[in-house]
């Protein structure tokens, strides 16, 4: 009975945790606060930002920059062929060459992350996949994408 009591409690201070974050989004440098894979994932994230500059008042792009900026999926995508930070998922409405040499679980990271910004695929929704595939580190970035994409709700 500990152990289920232990991850209840547990579960509950990482929503409190989200849900600050969302509400001290405005604060400056918030992004500090933020989780990362690691620090080459931070560093791209801000890089992004400054590129696309409407991620300063636009929640949308920012989440967006910041699931692109997963090093795993930098790697694979030329950002600065795109205007919006996840238009590489999709060419000719079709899923993209650099979509397709991801692994499955950050393609379900940028599928959820696309759908989010109301992009539809023909495929089953991206968020029930990820649940079937996402350790906790990725399922992580999912949540911060989630606080990033609705920092202006409260």
């Amino acid at each position: 009975m500990r152990k289920s009591y232990d991850k209840v409690t547990n579960i509950h201070e990482m929503m409190d945790n989200l849900e600050e974050l969302i509400k001290n989004s405005s604060q400056p440098k918030i992004e500090n606060e933020y989780f990362y894979m690691n620090h080459e994932h931070k560093e791209l994230y801000l890089s992004l930002r400054s590129y696309f500059s409407e991620s300063q008042n636009n929640s949308s792009v920012d989440a967006a920059c910041y699931i692109t900026a997963i090093p795993e999926i930098y790697e694979v995508v030329n950002i600065f062929d795109h205007i919006f930070p996840l238009d590489w998922i999709k060419k000719n409405g079709k899923l993209s060459d650099e979509f397709k040499m991801l692994k499955p679980h950050m393609q379900y990271i940028a599928l959820a992350a696309a759908e989010g910004s109301s992009m539809k695929f023909n495929t089953r929704p991206a968020l029930s996949l990820g649940m079937d595939y996402w350790n906790i580190e990725q399922l992580k970035v999912f949540w911060q994408y989630t606080v990033i994409r609705r920092k202006n709700a409260m």
